[in-house]
């Protein structure tokens, strides 16, 4: 197997475009001041966090289904980094989905929900969920830029064609 199976990595970049959205909407929430505009926008972060948790549960377990590809690099250090830094990411993206409904259900956030009054938005800074959903968005990010950054090395400075291993095309090589 050369490459990840297609519903692998069908969730792989629904994930990420997903898990892009999140964090937007959670910046534009988070810099909001208008509490009307927040009440309505936490919804969306809410339900792309669920999908997300699912979607990330979905994908361990087709990846356990259908396997995956050999290892990328002669190197048995490189490899284990590699497979260390999938293990962290799923970890964190999962952390992160579970604090955020850790966060909402804490909060108090819901009873501004069911009154539709924006004036019962609780003090995030309070809630020590939120703390932990932040804590790990940063790890999440310094996750993905190493990801990223390690896949462009592969495919621009080693030339190995990495990248194909996770496209949703299949490659004949």
């Amino acid at each position: 197997m050369k490459q990840y199976s297609k519903r692998t990595a069908l969730m792989h970049w629904v994930i990420f475009i997903l898990i892009l959205i999140a964090f937007y909407l959670g910046h534009e929430v988070a810099e909001s001041k208008d509490a009307a505009g927040k009440l309505a926008m936490y919804p969306a972060h809410f339900l792309i966090g669920d999908l997300i948790l699912i979607l990330t549960l979905v994908r361990i377990w087709f990846r356990k289904k259908d396997g995956a590809p050999a290892d990328a690099n002669a190197n048995p250090l490189l490899n284990k980094a590699a497979s260390l830094t999938h293990l962290g990411l799923n970890l964190v993206v999962l952390a992160t989905a579970i604090s955020g409904f850790i966060t909402v259900v804490t909060s108090g956030l819901l009873e501004a929900f069911k009154s539709n009054d924006p004036s019962l938005i609780p003090d995030f800074h309070k809630v020590p969920a939120k703390e932990f959903h932040e804590l790990f968005i940063g790890i999440m990010v310094l996750l993905i830029v190493f990801h990223v950054a390690a896949a462009l090395y592969h495919q621009f400075v080693v030339k190995d064609n990495l990248l194909r291993r996770i496209m949703i095309k299949r490659f004949e090589d």
